[in-house]
């Protein structure tokens, strides 16, 4: 009799429910195209939008969605196989510390003594490289001012000054000669004392070696991002530098250091280190 009434009942009338009825109510399996961002619990958008191109979208968007799974899987083993090989490598290291250092002390005392260590092991280095060092330092020093000399380094227009410069000399020298053999020709009334002055004496050579029709020169080198003889194969404009530093949020382009320009427009070029994001020094 107990079991009889305790039973619940099987079937009951649930009471009616006046809660609208919308459309926005009822599920479904795919989104509407009209008003879709209503049907989701969080910012999305259409599977054909996010399939296909769109005209909002940048075709590396797409790009990069359909190579997403490949590129995640090579950035998950990547980063799986440099945790194993660092852990394969650091855990013997670390059980031998733990082993032969325990504690917090004797660790920092081993540090300590590592860096010592290594400050030793370089000023034993450098105290038995230092001289060697200083003599290939001097002979290149060397080497850069004998080209100095020799006109390596000179631009186009010193090199032409240059070139002038002794032309002149040579002009004055030899009129000077001329005059002297025409003065003590005439007043020797003599032909063979003109011819005289034509003898050269060896060891007082006026021309030492005669002068080269080119010179060459460091400047003579192809340079500069503009120059098509610098350039040896083409590639595309996507590779090449950009011309502005707009990523820097500074004024002006990227300048070019071959050719000596300048980034900055004055006034800034006097005081860039106050107006750059990163320093550029100047170039000339």
């Amino acid at each position: 009799m107990a079991l009889r009434t305790a039973q619940t009942l099987r079937f009951r009338v649930a009471r009616v429910l006046r809660a609208g009825g919308a459309d926005d109510a009822k599920p479904r399996w795919t989104l509407p195209e009209a008003d879709y961002h209503k049907y989701t619990y969080q910012p999305s958008i259409p599977d054909k939008h996010f399939n296909i191109g769109h005209w909002n979208y940048a075709p590396i968007t797409m790009w990069l969605r359909a190579r997403r799974p490949a590129m995640e899987r090579v950035l998950g083993d990547v980063y799986s196989t440099l945790t194993a090989t660092g852990s394969a490598i650091w855990s013997p290291i670390q059980a031998n510390v733990d082993a032969n250092l325990p504690g917090f002390g004797y660790k920092f005392l081993g540090f300590v003594g590592a860096l010592i260590g290594y400050n030793l092991a370089v000023m034993y280095v450098q105290s038995r490289t230092e001289a060697w060092m200083f003599l290939e330092k001097m002979r290149l020093y060397a080497l850069g001012d004998e080209l100095v000399h020799k006109g390596f380094f000179m631009s186009d227009a010193e090199d032409a000054d240059t070139r002038n410069h002794k032309y002149d000399h040579d002009v004055d020298r030899l009129n000077t000669v001329w005059e002297e053999a025409l003065s003590d020709a005439t007043q020797a009334r003599s032909f063979d004392k003109l011819c005289e002055h034509l003898a050269v004496d060896p060891a007082k050579m006026p021309i030492k070696d005669l002068p080269s029709p080119i010179s060459w020169r460091f400047s003579m080198m192809p340079y500069g991002r503009d120059d098509p003889d610098a350039k040896t194969f083409s590639f595309a404009p996507v590779d090449s530098p950009a011309g502005s530093n707009y990523f820097l949020l500074d004024m002006g382009d990227a300048g070019d250091y071959i050719d000596r320009q300048d980034n900055k427009p004055n006034p800034i070029r006097k005081g860039r280190h106050m107006y750059t994001a990163a320093y550029m020094p100047p170039t000339k």
